[in-house]
């Protein structure tokens, strides 16, 4: 009686689980077939039409040829979208795909090469206009316009060549360099931004208040981002040498970041695409830490200033390949001497000395691999 109830509770579970098309009803020709069952359809042609009023796809057509699937496909699902693409011989989407919701409305109209979108591509909004154009190379997106129901633009991302008829004035493909207003929605501003041959040029963005929040600027050959605080406040700035991304050198420049007061709280120099300084500040303005880092190969280095919020030294580390190396000292809130630690291999600490307040030496110890004093 237990195994029977037991084989009852697997049938319910079965039936509450099985996926939707195992009540799907399909012929092609005129005959009863089942797509999940090769044999009824091997080495036949035509259109295949499923319905299935308890699944999330209502109702399928799709072409076969000679028992494959390769062709046109349409799917309706349970809300009412409908889409209309074609797979190739690979199962992989591919040429043009349309999506339409339930009202029948164009909602998106891709261009596919084996299931990658390739060209233009178009996002409709509920109520038809043009929402988004996109195109892909490559499977890379390099161009995105993206409008407001009264043709203002949204977003503009632009291509280093012109590659629709939309981008030639608003990316700078004409010769001058581009003017164009974002908005955040119809007559309320979101930023400016300015291309040149597909290059930005400036940008700035607005908070919904119409405060400046970052800009963006190209100058001499060097990309200068800054961020704001709602007071107007430099919060961050970046001064890099404008590189090709793909391309060798890395990132060169300086990078500052601010306190609301205006007090530079840290500043990081980076050469060949590495930190090279960093340095700190209290809000004080005293000195926090400076940082100095080199490398040999593979081989990183770094010698670390500590200070007190007095300006007194607290420490002064020397790291190699992020791991203490060599002699460390360290020093109490007047800047005298207190300590010092020398690190061996891998870390370890292998001599420690301690000072008193006259910078006399007070005790010395020797460590073994173990942590043990000797």
């Amino acid at each position: 009686m237990r195994f029977e109830r037991q084989l009852l509770g697997l049938s319910i579970a079965l039936m509450v689980c099985a996926p939707s098309w195992a009540v799907q009803r399909c012929e092609l020709n005129g005959e009863s077939v089942n797509p999940n069952n090769g044999h009824t359809t091997a080495g036949k042609s035509g259109v295949m039409r499923c319905t299935d009023e308890d699944g999330q796809v209502r109702r399928r057509e799709q072409t076969l040829r000679e028992g494959r699937f390769v062709g046109p496909v349409v799917m309706v699902l349970a809300d009412g979208e409908r889409r209309e693409y074609s797979v190739n011989e690979r199962g992989n989407r591919h040429g043009l795909a349309r999506t339409f919701d339930a009202k029948g409305t164009l909602r998106k109209e891709e261009n596919l090469d084996n299931g990658s979108n390739v060209g233009v591509q178009k996002h409709f909004a509920e109520t038809g206009y043009l929402q988004e154009l996109h195109f892909s190379d490559e499977r890379r997106t390099v161009l995105t316009i993206a409008y407001l129901a009264d043709g203002s633009l949204k977003e503009l991302r632009c291509a280093p060549t012109s590659v629709l008829p939309q981008d030639r004035e608003v990316c700078g493909h004409g010769g001058r360099a581009s003017e164009v207003t974002l908005y955040r929605e119809p007559g309320k501003p979101s930023g400016t931004v300015s291309h040149l041959k597909g290059q930005m040029q400036r940008l700035s963005v607005l908070d919904r208040e119409g405060r400046l929040v970052r800009n963006e600027e190209l100058k001499d050959g060097r990309r200068i981002k800054r961020v704001f605080y709602t007071s107007g406040q430099p919060r961050s700035e970046t001064d890099f040498i404008e590189r090709d991304p793909n391309g060798p050198g890395g990132r060169e420049g300086t990078a500052r970041e601010w306190a609301e007061s205006g007090q530079l709280t840290q500043e990081t120099t980076w050469a060949q695409g590495h930190e090279q300084r960093i340095q700190q500040w209290y809000l004080n303005g005293k000195p926090k830490m400076r940082q100095q880092i080199r490398r040999e190969g593979r081989e990183l280095e770094r010698t670390i200033e500590s200070f007190w919020d007095n300006g007194k030294p607290a420490a002064v580390n020397a790291e190699r390949n992020g791991r203490l190396w060599g002699w460390q000292k360290y020093f109490n809130e007047e800047g005298v001497l207190v300590r010092e630690d020398e690190h061996g291999e891998r870390g370890l600490l292998q001599r420690r000395k301690r000072y008193n307040e006259q910078g006399g030496l007070e005790r010395e110890e020797r460590f073994l691999e173990d942590g043990s004093r000797i």
